[in-house]
């Protein structure tokens, strides 16, 4: 194995997968990660998450990991965060004020500096109110902290560091079509915000932070080749690492095809790029297999 490799890896779906509710990380992903960091390899979390997920991967494998949070919003490098970008405030309001008032979605949530995670009563029913506690405690140990404060979201938009935002415009199948739909209008509509579909939901970051340029700027902060990255995610806000690294690009079988069809590799399990790593070492694991 290359001992410059780095693997740039999502949480949900990705690391997490398949989740245990009790237990981070998978015995066989420790035990391939194990063997690749005695190897000199680097691990770089990016996430659409804060960086408080990320901080339990690094207490879970017990050594320190470098960052790419909420899309690329920040960059966080040896504990210290060396990007960093905030939605201007005026052009976040627009997009509020359009999805409120053209798509009603049932939730909105935000990231700020300040906050891991707002959630804004506005529009939000009793029910989806329980859907979404009920949801959250299921989580086990993958639950972020949040807060539900319509005063708490409208003031970290006013304070002008939000980092992410996050609207779920409903539950089921054709919800998921509907958001993906949106989605696409809205990255014509707003050029100077980037827009990722993820189900249910569509995330929002401001322009310039998408988990394909948060890389970027690991990599030439750091001095890495991205030839020596492999890429591996399974949701849509994971299409620009797939569309950047393309040749070692690595999504998961139970994505959606949508997204799929963006990389080059499909994996069943994160562990699975054991095979690639070490290709002459006998495994267990199911080889990956490469799109026509």
């Amino acid at each position: 194995m290359n001992p410059n490799q780095v693997i740039c890896t999502d949480l949900d779906g990705t690391l997490f997968y398949p989740k245990h509710r009790i237990r981070l990380l998978s015995n066989r992903n420790r035990k391939f990660l194990k063997k690749f960091f005695s190897d000199g390899g680097r691990l770089l979390l990016v996430s659409s998450r804060s960086s408080y997920m990320s901080h339990k991967v690094a207490v879970t494998l017990k050594r320190p990991l470098d960052t790419v949070c909420c899309n690329g919003s920040f960059v966080v490098c040896g504990d210290k965060i060396i990007k960093e970008t905030f939605f201007d405030t005026v052009y976040l309001k627009k997009i509020l004020a359009d999805m409120r008032q053209n798509y009603d979605p049932p939730l909105i949530l935000l990231t700020s500096k300040a906050r891991n995670l707002v959630m804004t009563r506005t529009n939000v029913s009793h029910f989806t109110n329980i859907v979404y506690f009920l949801y959250n405690l299921f989580q086990g140990v993958y639950k972020d902290p949040f807060v539900r404060s319509d005063h708490i979201f409208a003031q970290e938009i006013e304070r002008g560091k939000v980092y992410k935002m996050m609207v779920m415009i409903g539950l089921g199948k054709k919800n998921k079509t509907r958001a993906m739909e949106i989605n696409r209008m809205l990255r014509e509509k707003y050029p100077e915000a980037e827009f990722s579909w993820i189900g249910e939901f569509i995330e929002i970051t401001p322009k310039g932070c998408s988990k394909s340029q948060g890389i970027a700027f690991y990599l030439e902060y750091n001095q890495i080749s991205k030839d020596n990255v492999i890429v591996v995610g399974d949701s849509g806000n994971d299409i620009s690492m797939f569309a950047a690294y393309p040749e070692n690009s690595y999504c998961m079988a139970h994505a959606n095809d949508h997204v799929q069809k963006h990389a080059k590799h499909i994996i069943k399990r994160f562990s699975d790029l054991e095979d690639v790593l070490y290709p002459s070492e006998d495994s267990n694991h199911p080889k990956k297999e490469e799109r026509k």
